[in-house]
């Protein structure tokens, strides 16, 4: 996804539950699995949220935390590979022992 999250809500009972909004208005669901720094930015590590336990996961979302002009903060893609890579090494060491990961 291209868009910034500008409206990020968590009205779910699930507190790793997060709705975003892009800039058109439409919701995911995503899970919050952890944040990582980089660069001294942070990175919000997330899964598409499904329902059904049993359903594997092969997409993990990672998003850069910035702050709009109202210090609210936004989370926006990252374009860069080698940032993206960082992160998600750094997402699997801290939880190497909590999920199964496939190169």
């Amino acid at each position: 996804m291209a868009e910034n999250f500008d409206n990020i809500q968590n009205e779910n009972e699930n507190e790793f539950l997060v709705d975003l909004f892009d800039d058109e208005g439409n919701k995911q669901t995503v899970e919050h699995l952890d944040t990582v720094k980089v660069n001294d930015s942070d990175y919000v590590i997330c899964i598409p949220y499904k329902e059904e336990e049993d359903d594997e996961v092969d997409e993990v979302i990672i998003l850069k935390m910035e702050y709009d002009e109202n210090d609210d903060y936004i989370l926006v893609p990252e374009e860069d590979l080698e940032v993206l890579d960082k992160a998600y090494e750094i997402f699997k060491e801290r939880n190497a022992d909590l999920f199964d990961f496939e190169d």
